[in-house]
Parts: C-alpha cells; structure tokens; sequence
C-alpha cells in the first residue's frame, strides 16, 4: 500500500519523482542554512572590537575605513550568496505549491528573507557616514538585528520546514530508521541462520547414511 501523506493538505499519493525532489529540498535547505549561519558568524569579526569600544571616535574609524569598507563588501556578498541559495530552496518547493502547508512555510522563509534584507541594507547605510560618533553602536546595533534575523530564518528551516519534508512529504520519523536498522541487522544475520541450518541438515542426512 502506498502510504499517504497530506492527510488534509493534499488529496493525491505523494510521487516517486516528489520525494526524490523532497529530497533533493533537504539538501538544498540544509546547504542554504550553513551559508547563513557562516555570513552570521562573519559579522562578529566587526561586532566584537566594536562592543568592547563603543566610544570609538571618528577619527580612530576613518583611519580604518579601507579595511572596514571591505569587510562590508564581503558581508553583503555572504548574504547575496545565501540569498541565492535561499532561491534554489523556493523553486525546488514550488513542487509542493497545491501543499497549503508547504505554501505557508515558504511565504514564511520569504518574509523572513526580506526582512533580512533590509537589515542588512541597513547595515550598509551605516558606511555612508563613517564620521558619525555613534558609528561604532549604530554598527553594533545593526549587526545584532541582522544576527536576530538570521537565527529566526534558521529556526524557520530547521525546525518547520525540514521537520515538515521529514514527516509529512517523506513520511519518515524516527521508527522509520529505527526499522530500517533493524531490518539491515536481520538481513545481514539471515544467511548465517540459513548456513548453520543447512549445515545441520548435511551433518543429519550423513548420519542417516552411515547408519545405513
């Protein structure tokens, strides 16, 4: 029996094809969630020496302006590079679009991905003005809200929308692997079973004969 998934969302059997590509969605979330988290962490090489002196002065920033102008550049480029692969998440899933739960989580990871965005537009705002006294809090400031923002994205994937591939596209829980490991244990222990009885039934026939 095919088993059925979208109990109320969805009114059709769940494809070969689809959990190949339901696969395929898992690879591709888990990949855009490590480029996410990686332009996150990137944003502390800033944060930390700016937290630890937030009086830094307009002159002490402006002599560090190249260096910091560049570290913006990469910023902007790490999210531009999780943005693409945030992309190839969306239209791998528009598989799933008649899923009114699918649909729903991915409105949420769009939502979610623009309100990133103009964080990090924010960020970059900042630069325009590096002589401002509050350049080193405005900056602090921004990159914590880019960093709540990012872990809320990361949230959204892996515990709503990988859960939701997991459990209802592919049907898969925790029993499912439990089973498969045990069946390969029972597989891989069979034909052992099945020599020492035929050794037995060799060693009984030959008894018989000699008895003979």
């Amino acid at each position: 029996m095919i088993k059925r998934s979208y109990v109320t969302q969805m009114s059709y059997d769940v494809s070969s094809e689809e959990k190949i590509k339901a696969e395929k969605a898992l690879i591709n979330f888990s990949h855009a969630i490590k480029l996410l988290s990686s332009a996150s962490e990137h944003l502390n090489i800033m944060k930390t020496p700016f937290k630890e002196n937030p009086e830094m002065t307009p002159e002490e920033v402006m002599k560090a302006r190249a260096a910091l102008r560049r570290f913006r550049d990469k910023a902007v480029e790490n999210f531009n590079e999780f943005k693409s692969s945030a992309f190839n998440c969306v239209n791998i899933m528009q598989t799933f679009a008649s899923d009114t739960q699918s649909l729903k989580l991915i409105k949420s990871f769009i939502s979610g991905i623009d309100d990133l965005e103009k964080k990090v537009n924010n960020f970059v705002d900042l630069f325009s003005d590096l002589q401002s006294k509050d350049f080193a809090k405005n900056t602090v400031s921004a990159i914590e809200d880019i960093q709540k923002q990012s872990e809320e994205i990361e949230e959204i994937i892996d515990e709503r929308i990988k859960n939701h591939i997991q459990s209802n596209i592919l049907a898969s829980s925790w029993v499912d692997s439990v089973g498969d490991e045990m069946q390969m244990k029972i597989e891989k222990k069979t034909p052992l079973i099945l020599d020492l009885s035929n050794d037995r039934e060799k060693a009984l026939s030959k008894a018989i004969k000699e008895k003979q």
